[in-house]
């Protein structure tokens, strides 16, 4: 079965980034069942969260994904 991937967008900021390495390994440790990606992101002022099933995702969908969040990361 395949996991939900769970996107949580994190505003950037230098104390932030301090600490992100550490959030992130948290937050993966307290999400085993889902596929979890937390960017941080210039555009949002305020932690967002998206989640996405792959179950029903055909290859098309999971590219938009793929795509969506590798622009985000060059925007960062």
């Amino acid at each position: 079965m395949s996991k939900p991937i769970f996107i949580i967008r994190f505003p950037y900021s230098p104390e932030n980034a301090e600490n992100y390495f550490q959030m992130y390994k948290q937050i993966g440790k307290q999400l085993p069942d889902y596929h979890v990606l937390c960017p941080m992101d210039n555009s949002v002022d305020r932690v967002e969260f998206e989640c996405y099933n792959a179950i029903n995702a055909t290859d098309k969908d999971i590219e938009e994904i793929k795509q969506m969040v590798l622009k985000q990361l060059e925007n960062d």
